[in-house]
């Protein structure tokens, strides 16, 4: 009469699990996906309400002391806006700043200039910050 062997591998390891079967995976794997597109859906959504979009298109460097700044700003809401933009010199430190008011607009579609004083001799202008405003 054959005698079995003892499970060693089981004793001193403990029994395998079956896991989660191939139904529950499934399962998961439909949630998990319609959570993604409901989450992404709700991103885009939030994204286009107020899209909003701002380049310094040109700037020119008036004297030691004033670059002229033109902004071109596009917000699908046509609301007015503010831009915060600063000038900086060769050595990148902030030389003048200047809040820019974008008025309200039916297209969208707007550009600004405006005249920044300085307190020394600036290289370029950056925007720092634009937000909408009511």
């Amino acid at each position: 009469m054959p005698t079995t062997q003892p499970d060693l591998t089981a004793s001193r390891y403990g029994r395998r699990s079956k896991g989660l079967s191939r139904r529950t995976w499934m399962v998961i794997a439909v949630v998990g996906v319609t959570l993604g597109v409901i989450a992404a859906w709700f991103v885009a959504q939030y994204q286009t309400e107020d899209s909003f979009q701002a380049d310094v298109v040109a700037f020119d460097v008036l004297s030691d002391h004033e670059t002229s700044v033109t902004l071109r700003v596009f917000h699908s809401s046509g609301k007015p806006a503010e831009c915060d933009v600063a000038a900086q010199a060769q050595d990148k430190s902030y030389v003048g700043e200047k809040t820019i008011t974008i008025p309200r607009t039916t297209t969208g579609n707007t550009a600004t200039t405006d005249v920044v004083s300085t307190e020394r001799r600036a290289v370029t202008v950056v925007i720092q910050e634009c937000r909408l405003t009511s």
